[in-house]
């Protein structure tokens, strides 16, 4: 008689099941990953805006959409146009769980609905916020183009 006892499909059984989730909780991990790498990044194209548009004198702007942002340059007519070189200029998706909280310009009130953050030979101030699923990250712009980000739970440098 061929066939496989009971015991055997429990232990089949088990180790499927902790297989199972050492996966789920593996892409848990890595969601939580992509939604703080998108943030490092941010910060990283913010502080390069502010220095290209100083450097070029042309003004650079992150346009905030409902579900990324975008960048734009303004070109030799005074016409907003995509700006898509280099390549770290492309339009951007936020990852799943992030969301636009709110930015506040040079101690103007806070709005939600500031579609355009401009940088020009002078960096603005500037505070953005970012709804995470555990909190509101928050990036500080300064004069001179140096961008700090405070994650949930880390309070202000």
């Amino acid at each position: 008689m061929a066939g496989f006892t009971l015991i055997e499909v429990m232990v089949v059984l088990v180790i499927m099941g902790v297989m199972a989730t050492g996966i789920s909780l593996g892409i848990d991990s890595l969601r939580g990953r992509d939604a703080d790498q998108a943030l490092k990044r941010l910060r990283l194209v913010l502080e390069a805006s502010a220095d290209r548009a100083s450097v070029r004198g042309r003004p650079i702007a992150i346009e905030l959409l409902p579900d990324g942002y975008r960048f734009a340059a303004l070109d030799a007519d005074d016409n907003w146009r995509p700006l898509i070189d280099p390549p770290v200029f492309t339009e951007r998706t936020l990852p799943a769980g992030l969301a636009w909280a709110g930015l506040r310009l040079d101690g103007q009130a806070e709005s939600t609905a500031a579609p355009r953050l401009q940088f020009g030979t002078q960096a603005p101030e500037y505070e953005l916020r970012v709804a995470t699923p555990g909190g509101n990250a928050r990036f500080t712009g300064k004069a001179n183009g140096e961008v700090i980000l405070s994650l949930p739970g880390q309070g202000t440098p």
